[in-house]
């Protein structure tokens, strides 16, 4: 099975970022939902590792891609499933390997694949560096409590906010979005709040986000590798 991994894959996941990068508001007890936001931003920045989850739907096509990420080490682990087309994906580094077979064997791609998929997966951890906190002290009376207010997530107690798309767009790669929707979050409302969950329905797609197991650092390391295959494969 020929999967395109550089195009399909990673390219699926990139196009998704600068939405998913609206994942980032909240609120808790004793705060504004704009403070709540700051603070949950900056975890999410500082954060060593977390598991993060992706199940979205665009064009009636169905992504699922589940993953761990070291962000101290510039390492990932995941799997990817487009629209019935599966992946397992590990990065180390600059390095990059796949397997189509479940994860029983794995190629080491070259180094241009390696590049584009690296570069696609670390937007995952990135997104958070480019938060600007004044973006959303423009917004913060239309980031309103959603319903309902309070919900467990993952064990955790957290706060569900919503807001539009066109609200949030300026906290997008790009800086603006022309789609319209709505953007719920599930922020913790503990002494250190993390975002646990984002569901985005926009014009184009939905998308629902899960992290958990922030500061877990996974043990990432560079699987053992078959012959490479001629690199159609992989386009």
């Amino acid at each position: 099975m020929k999967i395109g991994v550089s195009s399909r894959f990673a390219g699926m996941a990139i196009a998704l970022v600068s939405t998913m990068m609206l994942a980032a508001c909240g609120g808790s007890s004793g705060q504004s939902n704009a403070d709540l936001l700051k603070s949950a931003a900056a975890n999410m920045k500082a954060a060593k590792s977390y598991h993060l989850t992706i199940d979205v739907t665009a064009n009636g096509q169905p992504v699922k891609i589940d993953g761990d990420f070291d962000v101290a080490n510039n390492n990932s682990k995941l799997t990817i499933d487009n629209a019935g087309q599966k992946a397992a994906v590990t990065t180390v580094g600059s390095d990059a390997y796949i397997s189509t077979d479940g994860g029983a064997t794995f190629t080491k791609v070259d180094a241009a694949t390696a590049s584009s998929i690296t570069s696609s997966f670390g937007q995952f951890t990135n997104m958070w560096n480019t938060f600007k906190p004044e973006q959303v002290d423009a917004v913060k009376d239309r980031i309103t409590d959603g319903n309902p207010a309070t919900e467990t997530i993952s064990g955790v107690s957290t706060k569900h906010m919503s807001g539009s798309l066109q609200d949030l767009g300026s906290l997008s790669a790009s800086g603006t979005t022309t789609e319209t929707g709505t953007l719920d979050l599930w922020v913790s409302t503990d002494a250190t709040p993390y975002v646990y969950q984002a569901k985005i329905n926009s014009t184009s797609h939905q998308a629902m986000l899960n992290w958990s197991n922030f500061n877990q650092v996974p043990a990432i390391k560079a699987p053992p590798t078959s012959a490479l295959p001629p690199i159609e494969a992989y386009r």
